[in-house]
């Protein structure tokens, strides 16, 4: 074989030294626009989360101005220190870059003072609680007389009036001392007189007449009665309480704080944090242990996933003790009263989805224990599911796979 001149083998090789240099440009290049373009989407995603925690905080700042030189705020004082509360987390978790939880903070404030401020200027009544947050077919009656009515946020409730939830509804009402009860699906409760018993502040009180509803008290302990007992839950609790018209049977569970429940035979029972009783006729079980509240491992809060035909997002928790199964909710609001996903019988601590809708998603678990025994709910997640990025916006190299 005839040997190659030196200086044609020199053109070849500078030739081909000089497009693989190219081509490593153009990787780097497509590897370097990607890398910012990311960059660049995390960069302007937190700028327009800071712009909206400064928004609301802002926002919660000037009601919580106005309404010091309101008459009659002195009434809502529980509820005015948990706003002013709320809006000193949001500032310091901002201070800190805990953007996600500044904003639901400042949310939660802002919420909180346009529910005073609008009871104050509701032609002057300020009621024994009011509506703040309304899902689905929510309706509410004056007194046992009155017309079943769509119900909305802000609506001012007075003693004797009703709340009714349909099946794929709920409703979060606010006592005037800053008792926060979400009424759950399929519930009606009737709003009840503040009562002093032995001396003791006045409580704001409701009745659960079937249903079941979640309470979180503040600074004074609020009454719920069910037609077999009746549940004090103490201040800076958060509890359970559920009745079942056809069994008439009666569950009183304390997630935190205490709850003292007395039969209507007299029976009295000290519930601590963790515990639960159930009401049957005239007498109480004792309190039996509720499973821990879990954990959520993965995936992190507000992910984004995007979907496609063997796109996949894994949900996983810490294993509870004592837990036999676990309860998962997945829907599209943190009611969860239209949820995408309700199933109570998983024995794993993860669970695989199929992603194939768009959209914003919460999820949230619960453990079983023994008896069929549920504990609380835990923390909600977010994540968002988008559409895969089309190929005609793809790099001709991303495309072409090389």
């Amino acid at each position: 074989m005839p040997k190659t001149p030196k200086k044609q083998r020199r053109i070849q090789w500078y030739t081909l030294s000089f497009e693989t240099l190219r081509g490593w440009a153009v990787v780097l290049i497509v590897t370097g626009l990607g890398v910012g373009g990311y960059f660049g989407f995390r960069f302007l995603g937190r700028q327009y989360l800071e712009r909206e925690v400064a928004r609301v905080i802002a926002e919660a700042e000037e009601m919580l101005t106005t309404l010091r030189g309101e008459p009659g705020v002195a009434g809502y004082r529980g509820e005015y220190e948990t706003a002013r509360q709320k809006l000193n987390e949001a500032e310091e978790q901002a201070d800190r870059g805990e953007l996600d939880e500044a904003l639901k903070s400042a949310e939660r404030s802002r919420t909180l003072l346009a529910s005073i401020l609008g009871a104050l200027r509701h032609s002057g009544v300020a009621g024994e609680a009011r509506l703040i947050a309304v899902r689905g077919g929510v309706e509410y009656r004056r007194g046992e007389r009155g017309k079943w009515q769509p119900a909305r946020s802000r609506i001012v409730l007075n003693a004797g009036d009703y709340v009714k939830t349909s099946g794929k509804s709920s409703a979060e009402i606010m006592t005037v001392d800053g008792t926060i009860y979400t009424v759950r699906a399929d519930t009606v409760i009737v709003v009840g007189e503040m009562r002093s018993i032995g001396g003791a502040a006045r409580e704001r009180s409701i009745n659960l007449e079937f249903g079941w509803v979640d309470l979180s008290t503040s600074r004074s302990a609020s009454r719920v009665t069910t037609p077999g007992a009746e549940a004090r839950v103490r201040e800076d609790s958060s509890a359970l309480v559920t009745y079942d018209e056809q069994q008439q049977v009666s569950r009183f569970a304390a997630y935190s704080g205490e709850i003292e429940v007395t039969s209507k035979g007299g029976e009295t029972r000290q519930v601590k944090a963790l515990q639960q009783v159930v009401q049957r006729g005239q007498t109480l079980t004792r309190p039996k242990p509720l499973p821990s509240v879990p954990v959520l491992l993965s995936p992190s809060d507000d992910l984004e996933a995007s979907t496609g035909a063997d796109a996949r997002l894994v949900l996983s928790w810490q294993p509870v003790k004592g837990a036999r199964r676990y309860a998962l909710q997945v829907a599209r609001n943190r009611f969860f009263v239209d949820s995408i996903i309700d199933v109570e019988d998983r024995t794993k601590t993860k669970a695989t989805l199929g992603l194939q809708g768009e959209g914003s998603f919460v999820w949230r678990v619960a453990a079983f224990g023994d008896e069929g025994v549920k504990g609380p709910w835990s923390d909600q997640r977010r994540f968002r599911v988008t559409a895969p990025k089309r190929s005609e916006d793809l790099p001709a190299r991303a495309r072409s796979g090389s």
